[in-house]
């Protein structure tokens, strides 16, 4: 179930960060269930007439000729009503729905009923509703407005497949109309070898394997959708059982819904075939890409692979004495950060020398020369308020950093971690702290830095319950409760014998589920064009230093710290 929970303006949201497991406890806020499972599929029609889509009397109405519609196809029922004068209509079934199924559905029967959301259905990832007994936001509760006895017997007597055909057989004009229109919305794009390269699906295959929808004027089935994530996914260079591991653990439903139509036993062998068609297919299909010539290429393979333009430790630096160095000042920092950084106030440029602190165990050297997108990417912050968090702590004498050089061209300013002068002599007493470096993974964009604290003292080993989580972090008991609650139902905490346990393999499943990891690519596509326009400007700059002002050069004014570095520091499993 989903906790709604309200905005600013007073709306109420039902977030994914906000699901927690279905309990017996009656949840005294408003609370949503999920329309799909992982497979991509549901067990009733839910029918939603919204009061906001014409009043009470509209929906009373609709509700009408919508339940004798149903009648009329054999079809059996539960309803129930909000105090707001809206009314769900659940329609169950002895085997699951695939989404494609239901959604046409419902599709098709909104377009004669128009108080009928067809929005529950129309998201596999975020679609849900509120059932009867749970709380309405305005007050009072969702009833049933049928006897208990009667919606029971509903639910233990669904209603059997021949139904659900002669519902489709009914509306197959509207169905028809409505899949037209949506041919028609999708732009019109060459087909050509699904994309997927360095490890990484492109935004549409992610999109299909996440949602199930597809181009219509790309493919033409359902089932060339399917192979087209497949195939995409070989590409990428992913494994078989990564993409079955998505698909059990419900990070891809889109995907399981296009293998609905199989019979559960079915689906693991008609994976393993279309994952062999796919290999078969771009063996011959997909030209090898031209050799480069060795040295020339400067691009980062992976997002967490070293850059050739990065040189390393300089030769007379010793790499013990680096790494002794920065572990000593990442221990620092974190026996001293709660003071010396307070509140929520302090949380982003924790995790910006957190960032710091990562990127000088990538390079092997206390100097950093990674620039503020780089940063920003690291801890989920524009560049520009991470420029202003590096420019005061810059500016602090005997601080945490030390400007050595100023950005110049391609290159970002050079940083020193240096321990605070005062602080020095606790340095040498302290045990330096378990664990790898991180800053802001990605999943805590949403789940947020007060989960991201406690989770990191928990994996580290510094605490293992509530009590021991408050004096570790120095937030606020209700707070590190709600934080060990937001990380257990995303699977990435867990109690054993009444202590917790950190799951860090999980963190990648979650950041998926969430949707973060389009959030980390847009931010990074945003950077590439930036950077691309800034070396444009220096090229242009160089070659024509005495020419007069270009018209554009407002447009072609570089960015005010770009980063040579790359895309980002963090790696995305981790």
């Amino acid at each position: 179930m989903r906790l709604g929970v309200r905005t600013a303006r007073g709306l109420l949201e039902y977030r994914t960060r906000d699901e927690r497991p279905l309990s017996k406890a009656l949840p005294t806020a408003p609370a949503a269930v999920r329309v799909y499972g992982a497979d991509g599929c549901c067990a009733a029609l839910c029918l939603d007439l919204d009061a906001s889509r014409g009043g009470p009397d509209a929906v009373a109405a609709d509700a009408a000729r919508l339940t004798g519609l149903l009648r009329g196809h054999g079809a059996r029922f539960v309803t129930d009503a909000s105090p707001s004068g809206g009314v769900h209509i659940y329609v169950p079934f002895t085997a699951r729905v695939p989404y494609d199924v239901a959604r046409e559905l419902v599709e098709a029967l909104a377009t004669s009923h128009p108080t009928l959301d067809p929005g529950p259905h129309r998201s596999l990832k975020t679609g849900c509703i509120r059932v009867p007994g749970s709380t309405h936001k305005t007050g009072g509760h969702q009833r049933l407005t049928m006897p208990l006895a009667a919606a029971y017997d509903v639910l233990r007597r669904p209603n059997p497949a021949d139904v659900l055909t002669a519902l489709r057989t009914g509306l197959a004009a509207e169905i028809s109309a409505w899949k037209a229109a949506q041919t028609a919305a999708w732009p019109q794009e060459p087909s050509g070898v699904p994309a997927g390269r360095g490890g990484q699906l492109s935004a549409r295959l992610r999109s299909i394997a996440e949602t199930g929808l597809y181009d219509t004027n790309r493919y033409a089935s359902p089932s060339e959708a399917r192979q087209g994530v497949i195939a995409g996914a070989v590409a990428a260079g992913w494994s078989l059982a990564d993409v079955a591991a998505r698909l059990h653990d419900g990070r891809w439903p889109g995907l399981a819904a296009l293998y609905a139509r199989y019979r559960p036993t079915q689906r693991p062998a008609s994976l393993a075939k279309d994952w062999h068609n796919a290999q078969t297919f771009l063996a011959t299909a997909r030209q090898e890409p031209p050799t480069r010539t060795p040295g020339e290429n400067h691009v980062r393979r992976s997002h967490t692979s070293p850059l050739k333009t990065h040189a390393g430790i300089p030769a007379l630096l010793d790499p013990h004495a680096e790494h002794d160095h920065i572990r000593t000042w990442r221990t620092v920092l974190r026996a001293t950060e709660q003071h010396r950084f307070p509140g929520r106030a302090g949380y982003l440029t924790r995790f910006v020398l957190r960032a710091l602190g990562e990127a000088a165990h990538k390079s092997g050297t206390r100097y950093i020369a990674y620039g503020t997108r780089s940063l920003a990417i690291a801890v989920g912050a524009d560049h520009s308020t991470v420029a202003t968090v590096l420019r005061r702590l810059a500016s602090e004498p005997g601080g945490w950093i030390d400007l050595i050089e100023p950005a110049r061209g391609e290159h970002g300013d050079l940083y020193e971690l240096t321990i605070p002068t005062d602080l020095v002599a606790m340095a040498a007493d302290l045990r330096w702290d378990r664990g790898r470096a991180h800053a802001l993974r990605p999943v805590f964009r949403t789940l947020g830095p007060v989960a991201a604290l406690v989770f990191e003292a928990v994996e580290n080993g510094r605490a293992n319950t509530i009590t021991s989580l408050v004096t570790a972090t120095g937030i606020a008991r209700s707070s590190v409760h709600d934080a060990v609650d937001t990380l257990s139902s995303h699977g990435l905490l867990e109690r054993h014998d009444r202590t917790l346990v950190a799951l860090p393999h999980h963190l990648l499943r979650a950041a998926e589920i969430l949707g973060v990891l389009d959030d980390v690519v847009a931010q990074m596509r945003r950077y590439t064009a930036e950077r691309r326009r800034w070396r444009a400007w220096l090229a242009r700059h160089e070659q024509h230093t005495d020419s007069p002002a270009d018209p554009a050069e407002d447009f072609w004014w570089p960015p005010e710290d770009d980063d040579p570095s790359g895309y980002t520091l963090l790696a995305f499993a981790s």
